[in-house]
């Protein structure tokens, strides 16, 4: 486990969505709630592995739709960038 701060992950969600982290909870929708597509997603994939310098396998990440699931994804099953 990551030990990460799910308000801190909220706020990097934000930023790159545009969105007001108060409007965003675990149960946000990535594509109903934030808009995002797939091409979206993807970014903010980027972005979160970027401020985390974790990594988490695309294959997981393809049928989750949820805040809360990425952000328990990244924390149990992120694994450290290799720089």
């Amino acid at each position: 486990m990551n030990n990460l701060n799910f308000d801190e992950f909220v706020q990097t969600i934000a930023d790159y969505t545009g969105v007001d982290a108060s409007e965003i909870n675990r149960e946000t929708d990535v594509y109903d709630d934030l808009y995002l597509d797939s091409l979206g997603l993807f970014g903010l994939g980027s972005q979160i592995t970027e401020n985390y310098k974790l990594n988490i396998p695309l294959s997981l990440v393809a049928s989750i739709s949820r805040v809360g699931e990425i952000f328990d994804l990244l924390n149990e099953k992120g694994t450290p960038v290799e720089e």
